[in-house]
């Protein structure tokens, strides 16, 4: 029996979308342009900062960050701080930070397509300024049924408790839900919650990725 109750919800369309934020929405800065930018200001260079650069999620800041354990401003000025900033330079950096012309435009085209017949839900291990800059900055709100941040839920992928969340906002079930997310170790928690899930690589494997999974080819 359990066997044909598996096989039944693998058959099931996928009715909900939901898509990681920072790095397949939304692109930062490359770590290589911030180190110019470090030589062009003449930055010196903190180790902690130097982390927080290669290692994005597994530095202990932007952990803290996005568990809400400290508000982002606090999170930046301490990045501020290290690196001997001074304060016009950091508010003209983070609005930069924040632009919509770091925007994954093709995606989002997508997003918008998909959201005429699906519900759609952005998952963002995040800060608390990230739901703001998706509103008021970017818009995307118009587009999307939900918006989970790790740092309003004090709680961060892969933790399973984030995607339980996620499909109850959305009213969903982890089987006919899909997931999008460039973190292999986030792909692999969804996937063992239920969901179908995608890992981001380039829009150019996504995408078809994603609508393999949406057409039953997958």
């Amino acid at each position: 029996m359990p066997g044909k109750i598996k096989e039944m919800f693998s058959k099931m369309s996928i009715n909900t979308i939901i898509f990681d934020f920072g790095g397949v929405i939304f692109h930062p800065p490359k770590p290589g342009n911030l180190r110019r930018m470090q030589k062009i200001f003449r930055i010196k260079i903190d180790p902690d900062v130097l982390e927080m650069l290669e290692k994005k999620e597994g530095s202990q800041l932007i952990r803290e960050m996005c568990l809400g354990e400290i508000p982002e401003e606090e999170m930046w000025m301490t990045v501020a701080k290290k690196l001997g900033v001074k304060p016009w330079l950091y508010r003209w950096f983070h609005r930069g930070l924040t632009s919509n012309r770091h925007l994954n435009k093709p995606l989002v085209r997508f997003l918008m397509e998909l959201s005429q017949d699906h519900k759609i839900g952005i998952l963002s291990n995040a800060g608390d300024q990230t739901r703001g800059t998706i509103e008021d900055i970017l818009h995307l709100d118009r587009y999307v049924d939900e918006i989970i941040i790790s740092a309003e839920e004090k709680i961060i992928k892969p933790d399973r408790r984030i995607y339980q969340i996620a499909v109850e906002r959305l009213d969903a079930i982890p089987e006919t839900s899909l997931f999008l997310d460039d973190q292999l170790v986030n792909v692999q928690a969804a996937r063992d919650f239920g969901m179908k899930a995608v890992q981001f690589i380039s829009n150019e494997q996504a995408i078809p990725e994603m609508n393999a999974y949406l057409d039953g080819r997958r």
